[in-house]
């Protein structure tokens, strides 16, 4: 049966790993290790594949290489684009004005309707001085930026606390539920100026207390559908990656091998160390 094909939620496929994505696709099917020593094949011809879910804090080379344009115009693709600014978080991510840039284009090519910005996560942490900040600040510099190229949806997360994350070089702290509403209380606002709609993810309270948000779906059936060109769009079950998650199916084709060099500190996926 088709099935959406998501690259990747595990590693930076679009950044860094390209290339091996585009020879897969040429190919027709893809090989990945899926974790505790398994591989799994998965067939990339267009007969078994929806669309694709992409996700990056930098599209540059995926757009950039001479088969995109040819990936978009045979497949349904829509693309989660990270943009936070917070170089004590993620000391490796190009310069945001680069990464906007990159928006621009990106948008002028596919559309804004397929292109979705995330500020993701928002963290609270302590620094090598002894300070306590967060990342918030940076969405509303943003914010006006991203809604130029016209984008309508954005989604956010708080940081989820996980043990490995206790050895790095910064120390985290959690938000209480009381900040946690009113960073999104803030958000919000500002979203609601620029007519930017906001999707909470994982984090169930929060919609039903903050009005104007709503509980995220990253992978949506219903935008799946809005977005399909090319009929091929059959209904997709609910299936949750974690606590709170709304998101439907999708098979991810990210192997656990590829690390991640942007080195982001509040990484739970793959951080190449």
């Amino acid at each position: 049966m088709p099935q959406y094909i998501s690259v990747s939620r595990r590693t930076d496929i679009p950044r860094f790993y390209t290339n091996d994505f585009f020879m897969a696709w040429l190919k027709g099917s893809i090989t990945y290790n899926g974790g505790y020593g398994r591989s799994y094949t998965v067939s990339l011809d267009p007969e078994d594949v929806m669309g694709y879910i992409f996700w990056s804090k930098d599209f540059y080379p995926l757009i950039n290489h001479p088969v995109f344009e040819k990936l978009v115009e045979v497949n349904n693709a829509v693309f989660h684009f990270t943009i936070n600014d917070c170089r004590e978080l993620e000391p490796n991510v190009s310069p945001v004005e680069e990464r906007l840039a990159t928006l621009y284009r990106l948008c002028d090519i596919v559309g804004p309707q397929r292109v979705f910005w995330r500020f993701d996560p928002i963290c609270k942490y302590i620094t090598s001085t002894g300070k306590i900040r967060t990342n918030e600040k940076a969405f509303f510099r943003i914010l006006p930026q991203v809604r130029k190229a016209g984008i309508e949806r954005c989604y956010f997360s708080f940081m989820t606390f996980y043990k490995k994350l206790n050895n790095r070089r910064l120390a985290f702290v959690e938000f209480t539920l009381e900040q946690k509403i009113g960073i999104a209380g803030r958000m919000s606002s500002s979203c609601a100026e620029y007519g930017m709609q906001l999707y909470n993810c994982c984090n169930a309270e929060i919609p039903g207390i903050i009005p104007g948000i709503k509980p995220a779906s990253c992978i949506d059936d219903g935008i799946l559908r809005e977005t399909d060109r090319f009929g091929v769009h059959k209904q997709i079950k609910l299936k949750p990656a974690r606590k709170g998650c709304g998101c439907f199916d999708s098979r991810d084709i990210g192997s656990y091998i590829q690390k991640c060099p942007h080195k982001c500190i509040y990484c739970y996926a793959n951080p190449l160390t």
